[in-house]
């Protein structure tokens, strides 16, 4: 290889890849932007619908149907490669919004949800195979700290843009919106992979709607059943609750590459780690802002405000590991660098509840928090692909996303059971938290012996594990 050659394989933005990297980052941000707008417009929505009493399902919905949605993405991808998949998911994610901007009543709208919700998961994979088929090796940690950010703007200004158009026009303009940007961007894709080869179909491949589809479906029905448990009053949620997460453990090994839940291999342990850290943040962030308004007094914008600070965090974190040069050796080090900033989040949370430390060291704990997630996340993504055969990138595409999103339900759901059993006082906050922080100490631990699953070998995507 010659030196021009080895520098445009170091390069990120080329003269070929930039028309594919900014069509990944706007249907990615579409879909991110919807995902927070709902938070702000639902009330209205529903309210407007007449079906306050599906406020939950309607929430959940996209969730639960991106969990099928991965799982099949990433199997289907592997198979007839990632067009096929773009495709069909794109158009669900489109027809589904499409119904949400003229539902004309709940039932329509949750409808609506649940084929955003499948779509969005198939495509979510699908980007990652893509990117691990068009951005070389070297560069390719920079493009998952982009398409980080394609996540963090959206949560920043998201809510806040959200609203606005609800007040001045209507909720429906702010589907119409995502509708107007995700068409676009998915063209726009579409024709910039035109022309890639595609992997040949294999006679022995299993159907991408086989089992893997199926066992996704429990999964997710298994996440719906967690977070109505969670609602419960004791002890019938504790009892819910239990048996829905043995049920979720049991379907997760169906889920998930073989040795995943049991922390053996090398990209199984990355897949872990990722639903660990995942778990953490989310719930962290998720509870905070609850505690903040209800027992310290915060309105919504003051408490939403410590979250974008965080945000802040992530953003930085992503563009730090961008920086640094794509090996398995720094992969490890950066990985087990943020790991412990990440823990900082509920365990500065946990001294705020017990009144050790101010709202401003909470804060930093915050922003500690979000710095290590950006620097983690696209390390684990790439250090995963890069242990992954070709054939494979899909399977680990969908498990650690799937992974996360089983992660965070199983995570939340126990937190609901908490705060449900202690109304939501001090002294449950604490126990949430320190809950929390054991979770991030947990991957901490993972993160150092995961020096082992950063040796380039060779893998198999098999499951039960």
């Amino acid at each position: 290889m010659t030196a021009a050659n080895s520098s445009e394989q170091d390069r990120l933005w080329t003269a070929t890849s930039w028309p594919f990297i900014v069509s990944v980052l706007a249907l990615m941000t579409s879909i991110a932007f919807e995902s927070f707008a709902i938070t702000t417009v639902l009330p209205v929505t529903m309210a407007d619908l007449g079906g306050m009493r599906w406020y939950s399902f309607a929430y959940s919905a996209t969730i639960t149907a991106a969990l099928v949605g991965m799982i099949v993405g990433g199997r289907w991808s592997d198979q007839v490669g990632p067009r096929r998949p773009l495709l069909v998911g794109g158009s669900l994610f489109l027809v589904g919004i499409l119904l949400c901007v003229v539902a004309p009543d709940a039932r329509t709208f949750v409808l609506g949800r649940l084929l955003q919700g499948l779509g969005g998961g198939v495509d979510s994979v699908v980007l990652y195979v893509l990117i691990a088929r068009h951005i070389p090796q070297g560069p390719r940690p920079r493009m998952f700290g982009l398409l980080t950010a394609a996540w963090l703007v959206p949560s920043m200004a998201g809510p806040l843009l959200a609203g606005t158009l609800a007040d001045v026009t209507s909720w429906r303009t702010v589907f119409g919106l995502v509708l107007l940007g995700a068409t676009v961007s998915l063209w726009c894709l579409l024709r910039t992979t035109r022309g890639h080869p595609e992997l040949p179909a294999r006679e022995n491949h299993r159907p991408a709607l086989g089992r893997p589809a199926l066992l996704a479906l429990l999964a997710a029905l298994c996440l719906v059943v967690l977070h109505l448990g969670g609602q419960l009053g004791a002890p019938l949620s504790v009892l819910v609750v239990t048996g829905a997460l043995v049920a979720l453990v049991v379907t997760a090994r169906g889920v998930l590459p073989a040795g995943t839940l049991t922390l053996r291999g090398a990209p199984q342990r990355l897949v872990a780690l990722r639903a660990l850290a995942g778990s953490t943040v989310a719930a962290t962030d998720l509870y905070l802002t609850l505690y903040l308004q209800a027992e310290r007094g915060f309105s919504p914008t003051a408490a939403g405000l410590v979250i974008a600070i965080g945000a802040v965090g992530w953003a930085v974190g992503a563009w730090l590991q961008g920086r640094f040069a794509s090996t398995q050796a720094i992969h490890h080090r950066i990985v087990v660098s943020a790991v412990p900033l990440i823990t900082a989040g509920p365990g500065c949370a946990l001294l705020y509840v017990t009144g050790a430390i101010p709202i401003g060291v909470m804060i930093g704990g915050c922003i500690a928090m979000g710095i290590g997630m950006g620097l983690a996340y696209p390390r684990l993504s790439s250090a995963t692909l890069a242990l992954a055969d070709a054939d494979q990138h899909g399977a680990y595409s969908s498990a650690l996303q799937a992974g996360e999103s089983m992660g965070i339900g199983a995570t939340t759901a126990l937190t609901a059971v908490i705060l449900t059993s202690g109304l939501a006082t001090d002294q449950s906050f604490l126990v949430v938290y320190a809950l929390l922080a054991g979770v991030g100490c947990a991957a901490v631990v993972i993160a150092v012996r995961a020096h082992r699953s950063l040796r380039p070998v060779l893998v198999t995507a098999t499951s039960h594990g």
